[in-house]
């Protein structure tokens, strides 16, 4: 089973909680550090010969136009995370689609391509707010990566589809990966959860996931390799969840790199496809010949 891996190129201080996070206003006056850590993930991924889907800000795009330009030279996939990093259900239709509008036009500039996917900040794509996706297919993006079926203080869609599937529009869905315990669909995969959990937690679940024949969905933040971000939210819990083992990032995803195949999001997306493509066809062929 091929997972799939996916970096959301961001800065330290682009957190999104709702009632604390720092205006783009703020962002400019801060220390940068997205690049280093940025060629720190790709020199890894390198060393394991793995290609990834890079969900990249256009923010940082606009500042460092050379950090993109590395990423696509490298082969990986490039898709979006929106400009501003504004979550989805506080914006209205309108503003939503010229945030995303605006990340495709500066990815483009760089990259020459359009790019092929979308993540939402903080994956803010919630029951309020589905008509996003919609607006998503009209821009022509291939998939989508912003679902996550639990219900979540600050995000969810609890009654949506674990395993990756089409919508009505054609475009794709690869939501956050969950695996169903006692009757509870528990997240995992990345951010918070990545380094709050023990890591032998992740592994066992993305191997449940993929004796299940789902592929898992892995993600990391390129400022999750770095132990001491000069700047923090203001609340305890937001600071805990923003920073709580830091320094176990990037052992984990150099464990995990060598245990698992990645590859990008629309590869993974292609072979899923396929592969249960297949399966349907041969369940429709043995119920035919009974």
């Amino acid at each position: 089973m091929v997972n799939a891996l996916t970096i959301d190129v961001e800065e330290y201080f682009c957190y999104a909680y709702p009632n604390d996070s720092l205006s783009c206003e703020q962002w400019e006056k801060l220390e940068s550090r997205v690049v280093p850590h940025t060629l720190e993930t790709l020199d890894i991924l390198d060393e394991h010969d793995i290609r990834a889907t890079f969900f990249v800000l256009g923010w940082v795009v606009d500042r460092e136009p050379f950090l993109l330009r590395e990423i696509h030279s490298r082969g990986h996939e490039v898709s979006s995370h929106g400009y501003g990093h504004g979550l989805v259900y506080r914006l209205t239709p309108e503003e939503f689609r010229q945030d995303v509008q605006r990340s495709i036009e500066v990815i483009a500039d760089v990259t020459g391509e359009m790019p092929v996917g979308y993540r939402a900040p903080s994956f803010s794509i919630t029951s309020d707010c589905l008509w996003a996706l919609d607006i998503l297919a009209e821009l022509g993006f291939t998939y989508d990566a912003s679902i996550y079926p639990i219900k979540h203080r600050h995000y969810g869609v609890p009654s949506a589809p674990v395993a990756p599937h089409r919508l009505d529009s054609g475009m794709w869905e690869f939501p956050g990966g969950t695996l169903s315990l006692a009757g509870m669909r528990v997240p995992f995969g990345g951010g918070g959860y990545f380094r709050l959990y023990p890591f032998a937690i992740t592994r066992w679940m993305t191997h449940r996931i993929n004796q299940s024949g789902r592929p898992a969905i892995i993600y990391v933040h390129p400022w999750e390799m770095d132990p001491r971000p000069p700047t923090r939210p203001k609340s305890a819990l937001h600071r805990f969840l923003h920073t709580v083992n830091l320094a176990k990032t990037r052992p984990r995803l150099l464990h995990l790199c060598g245990d698992f195949e990645f590859a990008p999001v629309g590869r993974v997306l292609e072979q899923y496809r396929a592969a249960n493509g297949v399966a349907k066809q041969a369940e429709l062929a043995e119920m035919a010949a009974t």
